[in-house]
């Protein structure tokens, strides 16, 4: 049986991830010990390891919380102490922690916390039912008044199929924290869920919390055992800036990333295809072909066999009819021009890469996000196009960035490679032409659901 943890945190040189582990027993006993985390690219860490096991003590709950060491292994940061995460445990079962970092409230007020050594200070687990392929929602509640509590609401009928007459309620463990454990057996979909407050007298749905929907995706052939879900504190007024996505520098994919332009794109590969008397594509085959430039898109979209001089003609005629047309159907992603206003807003420097052609580039980023984008650099004849890290060196120069503080966030294959070869985190988004499944096989470690996410 196994523990694995991932968790996403921006570290400098020569700092490192450690998890701060206990094992609880039933008569008290607990077994501590450091796990040390891995990370490839300064950003994602995880972890996984093999559970403990004893003969004299059966652990019955686990406590943990996230730290970080520097070069000579001395801690200098930790999580929130309050917020505790703890568990309850059976070592028969495999564990997933997809967790956040738990900010110490001090901390945001500028505070350096006191750092105290760990105590055998007595550990309480909750008492939780656990089946074989269980949820685990917690949530940090602060701020409820007399007679409220906390519940869940979401897409599935396990969570109600969004009818808050039909609210799980979370059971109360203390220090403002809620738990809720659920059997994920019959799920096979993502799961989109919130979580509410309830009226505990009247039985009675009171109030949604703040934001985006919350997402998990469930595969029951192979995530059995317990997966915990540590939603951190409720969301009841507007997030503050996000530690979790702060850079100072955002390197923008755009078709699949900010536009959804693939609609056009067809269209201008069918009228250059139809103009040489060749069979038209359609919109998923397009989908398949994008990624690597328009070159490439014409030369796969062409039938096998075609000479190198009539691929160029065709080509050109898709540059000519894309210019003209390809704002016809193309539009930002639902979010998109809000995100970007609001980065802006908080000092961050944002470019767009792209291996589309450079006049293509430039004018959409020009039309659809006028005074968002700071540099826009498409294909071009003196510069090597993705995955080359050329594009986003450019404009990490234009732009006069750190690319230790900098992001790049895209939608498929090409992005994942484009940023590793830069040395710079990727986030890929799921909203685009390529599917999660398929960005998992190529490498992806960070994804989001909702561009909301970035900030």
């Amino acid at each position: 049986m196994y523990l694995k943890f991932s968790i996403p945190y921006k570290t400098k040189w020569g700092e490192k991830l450690v998890i701060d582990l206990t094992y609880v027993s039933a008569d008290g006993y607990q077994r501590r010990q450091d796990i040390p985390m891995q990370t490839a690219d300064g950003y994602l860490w995880t972890s996984e390891t093999f559970v403990v096991k004893e003969r004299r003590h059966r652990y019955t709950g686990i406590s943990y919380y996230y730290k970080v060491i520097d070069g000579s292994g001395k801690e200098f940061r930790r999580e929130d102490p309050l917020a505790v995460r703890s568990y309850p445990f059976d070592e028969n079962m495999n564990y997933t922690f997809p967790d956040f970092w738990l900010e110490d409230p001090m901390e945001r007020k500028g505070v350096i916390p006191v750092l105290k050594k760990n105590t055998k200070a007595k550990i309480a687990i909750p008492s939780m039912p656990l089946f074989s392929h269980t949820m685990l929602f917690k949530i940090y509640a602060p701020r409820l008044t007399k007679g409220e509590a906390v519940a869940i609401v979401g897409n599935h009928p396990v969570l109600g199929a969004w009818n808050v007459d039909r609210y799980l309620p979370m059971k109360s463990i203390g220090g403002s924290q809620w738990m809720l454990c659920i059997d994920t057996f019959p799920v096979d979909q993502e799961l989109s869920y919130k979580y509410v407050v309830v009226d505990v007298e009247r039985r009675a749905f009171k109030r949604w919390e703040h934001g985006e929907d919350r997402k998990v995706t469930l595969d029951r052939q192979t995530n059995s055992g317990v997966f915990v879900l540590n939603g951190g504190e409720f969301r009841d007024k507007p997030l503050p800036p996000s530690a979790l996505f702060n850079f100072d520098t955002y390197v923008f994919d755009l078709d699949g990333t900010l536009l959804d332009t693939l609609e056009d794109l067809a269209a201008s590969c069918n009228y250059a295809l139809l103009k040489h008397g060749f069979p038209e594509r359609t919109v998923e085959e397009v989908r398949r072909f994008v990624g690597n430039g328009v070159r490439k898109l014409m030369e796969r979209a062409v039938p096998k066999g075609t000479g190198q001089h009539e691929i160029e003609e065709v080509l050109d005629d898709f540059r000519v009819h894309y210019l003209r047309h390809g704002k016809d159907t193309t539009a930002p992603y639902d979010g998109i021009p809000e995100i970007l206003g609001e980065l802006k807003a908080r000092g961050k420097k944002i470019a767009v890469v792209s291996n589309k052609f450079y006049a293509a580039t430039q004018e959409l980023c020009q039309y659809y996000f006028p005074g968002l984008v700071d540099v826009a650099i498409g294909e071009r004849e003196d510069i090597r196009k993705k995955p080359a890290p050329d594009t986003v060196e450019e404009a990490l120069r234009q732009l006069d960035a750190n690319k230790e503080t900098a992001v790049y966030i895209g939608d498929s294959d090409v992005d994942i490679q484009t940023a590793r070869n830069c040395g710079m985190p990727c986030i890929s988004v799921l909203w685009g032409f390529r599917d999660r499944e398929f960005l998992l096989e190529h490498g992806a470690t960070m994804m989001i659901y909702s561009p909301s996410q970035l900030i």
